[in-house]
């Protein structure tokens, strides 16, 4: 059973719990001390919560490179992601407690800012990874997607064979239906439910058009035709779906870990600027 455990409820919430006890901890902390010149970054509290935090940002950020590494040992990788969602969260609120709430317009809010962006896109990932999912099982619950591709390879083989005994027209009309037919998803194609170029509604429209002047017998014929196609019309629309969720669970990456490189690097100029000048 713990082998389908979640990282929301990895171990008892453990890594929710420590974030809970980290959070409470800076927060009691910082409203029973009352520096004499207020809060902020260079009181020995503001020091110790932003060595925290710098801290974590390294660690979290070396979490993030070894949860992707899946033939590393150590901890499961459900884990990894707990502890990386649920004190990445705890940065919301322990970067501007080192701050003292003063912000401004320096780097030093700069990488507070980079931080909650960081937050947010990783929020969209957790989002993505426990909804997509769900939905890539229910579009092909039980198949594996080879299995998708050989049945296109089928129904082709198929309707070639039975549109060699009907009129040029629609063979031609098949010809073109698994020619053009293609199974990568353009940018186009992600941002709608349906690709308006797919070349099988053509060939379903041109065939059941030049059925009207079959005899009955090689009608029935057409009628396997049309049933086919719309087989791998249906098909066709499960695998493009499944590559539309592939590229879901990727595409926050291409967000995530850039802006987690760059706050990275502004809080490092952040530290660097402090010590230079205290």
């Amino acid at each position: 059973m713990s082998g389908h455990e979640s990282f929301w409820r990895y171990r008892g919430r453990r890594w929710l719990w420590v974030s809970v006890v980290l959070i409470s901890a800076s927060v009691l902390a910082y409203v029973t001390y009352h520096p004499p010149m207020g809060h902020g970054g260079g009181t020995w509290l503001g020091y110790t919560l932003g060595t925290v935090s710098f801290s974590l940002m390294l660690w979290l950020t070396w979490l993030g490179a070894r949860k992707r590494a899946y033939h590393s040992t150590g901890a499961p990788l459900v884990g990894w992601t707990s502890a990386h969602v649920y004190l990445g969260l705890s940065l919301i609120v322990l970067v501007p407690l080192h701050a003292g709430f003063q912000l401004g317009w320096n780097v030093h809010t700069l990488a507070y800012l980079l931080v909650l962006a960081v937050v947010l896109s990783g929020m969209a990932g957790v989002w993505a990874y426990t909804v997509t999912p769900v939905r890539m099982t229910e579009n092909r619950p039980g198949q594996a997607l080879e299995s998708l591709f050989q049945r296109i390879d089928d129904i082709d083989l198929e309707s070639r064979n039975i549109a060699t005994a009907l009129p040029d027209s629609i063979a031609l009309a098949v010809s073109h239906c698994i020619e053009r037919t293609h199974l990568t998803v353009s940018l186009r194609s992600l941002l709608r439910s349906a690709d308006p170029a797919c070349p099988i509604e053509g060939a379903i429209r041109q065939i059941a058009l030049d059925m009207r002047s079959l005899t009955p017998k090689l009608r029935d014929e057409g009628e396997k035709l049309l049933e086919l196609l719309g087989a791998k019309r249906a098909t066709v629309a499960q695998i493009r779906r499944d590559q539309r969720y592939k590229a879901l669970l990727d595409s926050w990456l291409y967000v995530h870990v850039p802006l987690a490189t760059t706050a990275l690097a502004a809080a490092v100029a952040h530290v660097f600027i402090v010590l230079a000048y205290r």
